[in-house]
């Protein structure tokens, strides 16, 4: 190192330096042994010492050693002597008088010293005490006229002759002035010089410290050589990585300058990086060249760490590396002095980037089978098969079979944890590693069963992988069975298809699939409308009862669900349902929807709850989307809309994420009738505007779709773009065989679409339909429902008489909000009849449910008409006719008159037919005796504003049969 380095806290060891020389110049010995770790600066105050003695005028012997000479005897001492050798010096002339041997005298070997050199230190030679005190006497022979400084740097790498010679020479300094100045490395272990060198009364030990922050900072700025300070946070974070290693501390300021990187807080996770680096690369680079065994077992210690670390440590290391535990502590020891380690025992490394400069400075073939020894031996060890699963996955593929099956049951283990990613990377890479048939169509099953959770076009694509090999060879039947979902099969009728090949197959051949397997595959295929004794089922008769497999319970659920769709009987869809919820497990995800459509809502409601909390727990996103979406359906029933849009965009989010293209449909479907019970047409537009209503997916998801948008088309005042829509879906869910009013209400809705295109015939037609298919299903408010929307269709007393059985069927029932909407129909045609009274309390319990459910339009439409027949004048006289008073239906029909409307214009408004308007209309001329509208404007304009308020009561009339929805 170059002594022009600046001397940062070492005042002691300076100090030290200038007392030794100090005392050498008095005539008198000193010996200085600077112990330390590698890049403590032992050099530099070694520098330091040489500099000053010019001072002194002191002779300079100076030599020093080397790991690949330790074999070369006497190396050390030969390096000392040979330059005044060379340079042809003689050892001072004796003074008259001076006796032989004593210190004024010239050497007295039997020899010249140049023979000795040359000749008595050759290898092999003995060391005998002549020889070492021949050499003691040639080197006392130049401190005849001037000191002599001994230095010898790095004295623990020097061989054993010359550190012999050394401790032999130390020992015999007496009045004489000599200093030696040695550097050693502080090795931890046994250092027979530094004892014998400590023992002496002129040795001054010195042991340079680990720099503080603060002039970490300052020796990092003199290499820097800029006028920017280092920030106090880098030079700390600086200080701590190194450990205040001096040589350590230049390394790294000299890469930033070379990088161009600026000791700043902003740049300090570059800093860092380019720190834990520069750490690495000098240290390895020091246990590498020492040529001691314990070092070279420290870099292979290291590298071993490097790749079982974090999860693993030196026990685990030392066992890759192939090293007993004694050298395994040493090497541990040696690297924690490099400051690479930390711990007690050091265990883990001093800074995450320090393993990623190991491994990156690795050979990739090495670090390869390091990582396939070590997930070798971790699954002897029986450790958990992730930590195996880890390595295998770092090297590179062998196509080891060993190797597929540790990565199959590793996947396995992550997928019974839900780490649905973790096993899907395993088993992609169990793919890479056979070519085997039977092994490839084995694992291409495991990787679909778990793609179904988090990535589902991927799970259909390996369905159809496998299916084309069981077509092939019917006996890997058994392979398609993790493909059987409802998250599958709702999202692809092609998925359908092969799960009812699937099905006759296995139920044509027994001997291929047992009855779980066979219900299994039918469960998926009935799902999509195949009959039982098409799929084969009736070979299981009776005894499908008694059954109580999961793969049962998950038949029984979607056959429920097929009962309830075709609208056959309720009670055997109720029977079947609970049925399946009687076991023990997981609620079958099909289970919740019949029970809504069986009017169960409390029931619906708590077995929705169990199965969102039970997909929440498994982790699979497929399957939280149905679940959410069950819960949706479910909380819009019970009128709990706030809850069922949370729950509708929280499925959106999650079919988006695993590409349930089907699920999303109906989640964005869910949310658009929430939102047009909010009023807000737009939002619930756009929900609709980012999916489409057609696609591969189950007939229902379409259906629901299609509803959704017709109302909302209806809402928005486009009554014959509503009811395409409503007769498309109706066309679609007929055609796949879903006739139950209770599953998706296109009919219903129909009806009012129909009103408002004008056509109230056939609008009669669907509402008598559609009563007759809710009266066989049996459902109280499937039943209530048809009974409020066909109302729509008529008029006056048989109006009435619907809306009230429809109220009374609701009472009770949970449906908050077609409760809401009974009501406000019953309110609106009560108001109708003149019944104001009773309008008034009617539309107040609508508002008051409304609001209770958040449907802002009806508690809006309630509120409005509510107002309208608050108590008030009954009638308006007209000035100067006091007998002639308009009633409350007249007054209605003025007040559309007068805003420029035909008769046949009122009658839609008001719902009621266009002889109603003409009969209103005489009798209001008859009244004011006049025979025109025109003469009916002039009266009017001669009423005060009270009147005229009242005349047109005091809020607006409804606009028309649209208010209905």
């Amino acid at each position: 190192m170059s002594s022009g380095q600046p001397l940062l806290h070492r005042d002691v060891e300076t100090e030290a330096i200038r007392e030794a020389l100090s005392r050498v110049r008095a005539g008198g010995p000193s010996v200085l042994l600077i112990q330390g770790s590698r890049g403590m600066g032992k050099t530099t105050l070694l520098n330091a010492a040489l500099a000053a003695r010019v001072e002194t005028g002191a002779l300079l012997l100076m030599a020093r050693g080397h790991p690949t000479e330790r074999d070369h005897p006497f190396g050390v001492v030969r390096r000392l002597f040979e330059p005044l050798m060379s340079a042809g010096r003689a050892p001072p002339t004796v003074p008259p008088g001076a006796g032989p041997g004593s210190a004024a005298t010239g050497p007295d070997l039997g020899g010249d010293l140049g023979s000795d050199l040359g000749g008595g230190l050759d290898r092999g030679h003995p060391v005998t005490p002549d020889l070492l005190h021949g050499l003691y006497r040639a080197t006392r022979s130049f401190t005849g006229d001037r000191p002599l400084i001994i230095a010898v740097d790095d004295v623990h790498h020097t061989d054993p002759q010359s550190s012999q010679w050394c401790s032999y020479i130390a020992r015999r300094l007496d009045g004489l002035p000599i200093a030696m100045v040695l550097t050693t490395a502080d090795t931890g272990g046994p250092d027979d010089l530094a004892r014998d060198l400590a023992a002496l009364p002129y040795t001054r030990l010195l042991r340079p410290a680990p720099l503080c922050a603060t002039c970490a900072g300052l020796l990092m700025e003199s290499v820097l050589g800029t006028e920017e300070p280092v920030g106090e946070d880098v030079a700390l974070a600086c200080h701590r990585l190194t450990q205040g290693n001096p040589l350590l501390l230049r390394e790294l300021a000299g890469r930033l300058a070379r990088s161009g990187v600026r000791p700043v807080s902003a740049e300090l996770p570059r800093v860092l990086e380019i720190g834990a680096l520069a750490l690495t690369e000098t240290a390895l680079g020091w246990l590498s060249g020492s040529g001691s065994g314990v070092d070279a077992a420290g870099v292979d210690l290291l590298r071993s760490l490097a790749i079982v670390a974090p999860e693993d440590g030196m026990e685990v290391a030392s066992m890759i590396a192939g090293h007993g535990q004694d050298t395994a502590r040493a090497a541990g020891e040696t690297l924690r002095r490099a400051g690479l380690v930390t711990g007690t025992p050091p265990d883990r490394f001093a800074h995450p980037r320090i393993q990623q400069a190991v491994l990156a400075g690795m050979d990739p073939g090495e670090r390869d089978r390091l990582h396939r020894r070590t997930a070798s031996l971790l699954y002897r060890l029986g450790a958990p098969l992730r930590r195996s699963a880890r390595h295998l996955m770092s090297a590179g593929p062998t196509g080891d079979p060993l190797t597929v099956t540790v990565l199959r049951e590793a996947a396995g283990e992550a997928a019974a944890k839900h780490s649905w990613e973790d096993a899907t990377g395993y088993l992609h890479r169990a793919l890479a590693e056979t070519d085997a048939p039977d092994t490839v169509l084995e694992v291409t099953a495991e990787l679909g069963a778990v793609e179904k959770h988090r990535d589902l076009p991927a799970c259909l694509r390996h369905l159809r992988t496998v299916y084309g090999r069981v077509r092939l060879a019917p006996h890997a039947l058994m392979s398609l069975a993790p493909f059987a979902d409802i998250l599958v099969t709702a999202n692809s009728a092609e998925a359908a298809e092969v799960f009812a090949g699937a099905a006759e197959t296995a139920a044509a051949t027994p001997s291929l699939a047992g009855t779980d397997l066979l219900l299994v595959f039918a469960a998926q295929a009935l799902l999509w409308g195949r009959s039982a004794g098409r799929l084969g089922l009736r070979r299981l008769g009776r005894s499908l009862g008694t059954l109580v497999s999961p793969a049962a319970r998950e038949f029984l659920s979607v056959l429920a669900l097929a009962t309830g769709a075709r609208g056959r009987s309720m009670s055997r869809m109720l029977a079947q349902t609970r049925r399946c919820l009687d076991g023990q497990g997981a609620v079958p995800v099909a289970a919740v929807l019949p029970l809504v459509w069986g009017d169960r809502l409390d029931e619906a409601s708590y077995w929705a709850e169990r199965l969102v909390s039970e997909t929440q727990d498994a982790g699979s996103g497929t399957g939280l989307a149905l679940a959410l979406l069950t819960r949706a359906e479910v909380r819009y029933q019970l009128g709990s809309l706030e809850a069922g849009l949370a729950d509708a965009e929280a499925a959106v989010a999650s079919s988006r994420e695993c590409q349930a293209e089907g699920f999303h449909v109906a989640a964005a479907a869910c949310a658009a009738r929430v939102l047009v019970e909010f009023g807000d047409l737009e939002a619930a537009e756009s929900a609709l505007k980012s999916v489409a209503p057609y696609g591969d997916w189950h007939p229902m998801i379409s259906g629901q779709a299609l509803d959704a948008l017709g109302r909302v088309r209806l809402a928005q005042g486009r009554p014959r773009d509503g009811l395409l829509t409503l007769l498309e879906c109706g066309r679609r869910l007929t055609a796949a065989g879903i006739t139950n009013p209770a599953c998706v209400p296109w009919g219903t809705n129909s009806i009012l679409a129909y009103v408002l295109s004008g056509e109230r015939s056939a609008a009669r037609m669907v509402a008598e339909r559609e009563l007759e298919l809710a009266r066989a299903w049996g459902a109280p408010t499937v039943v209530a429902r048809a009974l409020s929307a066909g109302s729509i269709a008529h008029e006056g007393e048989v109006r009435l008489d619907m809306l009230h059985e429809a109220v009374a069927l609701l009472a009770n029932r949970g449906a908050r909000l077609e409760h809401a909407r009974a009501l406000l129909r019953l309110g609106i045609a009560q108001r109708q009849a003149g019944d104001d009274g009773k309008a008034h309390e009617t539309l107040a319990l609508a508002l008051r449910l409304a609001a209770d459910c958040g449907a802002v339009r009806l508690a809006a439409l309630a509120d409005k008409h509510r107002a309208a027949t608050a108590p008030a004048r009954a009638a308006v006289l007209v000035p100067g006719q006091d007998d002639h008073v308009l009633t409350v239906g007249e007054r209605r029909v003025t007040d559309l008159v007068l805003r420029g409307m035909s008769n046949l214009e009122v009658a839609t408004t008001l719902s009621i037919s266009k002889r109603t308007v003409d009969t209103h209309l005489a009798r209001i001329y008859r009244k004011l005796g006049i025979h025109t509208r025109a003469e009916l404007a002039v009266i009017l304009t001669g009423l005060s504003d009270d009147d005229r308020a009242d005349l047109r009561t005091g809020e607006p009339v409804p606009t028309g049969p649209h208010e209905f929805l």
